[in-house]
């Protein structure tokens, strides 16, 4: 089975939102090497309606010499949840998931051969994918930043997670693995 893989900037007072208004300095070398490689394992991208709205505006016109994993999203298969959209624009390879079985459409995207499914940004649809017991992985790089303001990965409900592995970089970044405990 696929697995769905989650990666997130986060500061260290644990904001997740707008991580390129603080994090960009910090997702250089060893740090953004760790972004690049999430993809390495994956063949297909799924994103929440924020994000994919403001991803399918940037990404087409990019390449990856500006941006390193912009051939990628590009090329790969991109899943959309959306509780609002009734079609998804004209990015490549862009199919929409809604309706009321969002969690039986997404378990059957794992259950398809091919690679992880990555999940990039899209806090709203992370906290779900936990919530309802999906998220695989979870990768938080933390940035030795205080953000200051702005959504943290919270939403009310306790979801216990297991250390699997941390990793620290010379720029001050510690990448945190994080896999689900059995509830």
């Amino acid at each position: 089975m696929r697995k769905i893989v989650a990666g997130l900037f986060m500061s260290l007072d644990g904001v997740v939102e707008g991580p390129e208004k603080w994090g960009m300095p910090y997702n250089t070398g060893e740090a953004a090497e760790a972004v690049t490689r999430l993809f390495d394992d994956a063949d297909t991208a799924l994103l929440g309606r924020g994000t994919y709205q403001m991803w399918s505006t940037f990404f087409p016109h990019v390449t990856s010499e500006q941006v390193p994993t912009a051939d990628w999203l590009n090329a790969a298969p991109k899943y959309v949840v959306s509780s609002t959209l009734t079609e998804v624009g004209q990015w490549q390879g862009s199919h929409l998931i809604t309706g009321d079985d969002v969690a039986g459409q997404i378990q059957a995207l794992k259950q398809q051969p091919g690679g992880n499914i990555n999940v990039g940004g899209s806090i709203t649809l992370v906290q779900w994918l936990m919530s309802n017991g999906l998220l695989d992985d979870l990768y938080l790089q933390i940035a030795p930043v205080i953000a200051g303001t702005g959504r943290s990965l919270a939403d009310g409900e306790q979801i216990p997670m297991h250390l699997a592995a941390t990793r620290a970089f010379a720029n001050g970044v510690i990448e945190a693995h994080y896999t689900p405990q059995p509830r």
